[in-house]
């Protein structure tokens, strides 16, 4: 996602392949104007366009959490699969490792540390102790952000701390959100399981935080916006890559 804010220009996330140029080129998006890069976790599908970006530009700050780099893991059918982002993408002059919450201009980046989540999606997903054996992730590596204009927007990479835990956090730190904009982790591209008691719970939440608007896409799926339409009481978008809003 690219934005707009405080008359700078911002990246969260680099998709997960060289694609990023071709796509921003296609917008006419000039990379190397980006001022900050923000990445929200470790995965691969996330971060694996870094060292694209990288080569294009050469200024911009880049903001990440301290556990990004961290060993990460999918297991199918009892193989572990690397999803990570390889360490050797660190730029160790550019990268600002945050550990609680950060304040950038008129964002406030903040993990959900120490909150579980049920989502039956995250079963499957692993990471490393320190002893090297494989641990169910904790996602302590998940980076939201608030964007602070005339109301507050948050933004998700996938949700994984679960999206009424992220309201929550966001709330407690004096930040109703009234627009929210990302994915919700609803779905996944390797089941068919519907999730449809996470999906039920995680609107029941929303709700509660009286969001005005959700602008939701990639791992929230259609299955998981057909839902929010149904049930949500925010307005509820589906966008896509490549789709602009005016927020």
């Amino acid at each position: 996602m690219y934005f707009e804010t405080n008359n700078k220009k911002i990246l969260f996330d680099v998709g997960e392949s060289k694609k990023i140029l071709k796509n921003a080129k296609k917008m006419g998006i000039n990379l190397e104007d980006v001022d900050y890069l923000i990445l929200s976790h470790g995965h691969y599908d996330h971060g694996g366009g870094l060292p694209y970006f990288l080569e294009v530009n050469k200024k911009a700050k880049i903001y990440c959490s301290v556990n990004y780099f961290n060993k990460h893991f999918k297991k199918i059918l009892g193989t572990y699969i690397d999803i990570g982002v390889p360490h050797k993408y660190m730029d160790v002059e550019r990268f600002n490792l945050i550990e609680d919450t950060f304040e950038l201009e008129n964002m406030t980046m903040f993990h959900c540390n120490n909150v579980q989540n049920n989502n039956p999606l995250n079963e499957c997903l692993y990471t490393k102790d320190e002893f090297d054996d494989y641990v169910k992730d904790d996602f302590n590596h998940e980076l939201n952000i608030i964007v602070k204009e005339d109301e507050n927007i948050l933004l998700t990479g996938c949700a994984h701390k679960g999206i009424g835990n992220i309201l929550r956090r966001a709330k407690e730190l004096n930040y109703d959100s009234s627009v929210v904009i990302g994915g919700l982790h609803f779905s996944s591209r390797t089941t068919l399981n519907k999730n449809e008691e996470y999906i039920k719970k995680s609107i029941k939440k929303i709700n509660k935080y009286n969001v005005r608007a959700l602008y939701t896409c990639h791992c929230t799926g259609d299955y998981g916006v057909k839902k929010l339409k149904e049930y949500a009481e925010a307005l509820t978008v589906q966008i896509h890559a490549g789709d602009r809003e005016k927020i």
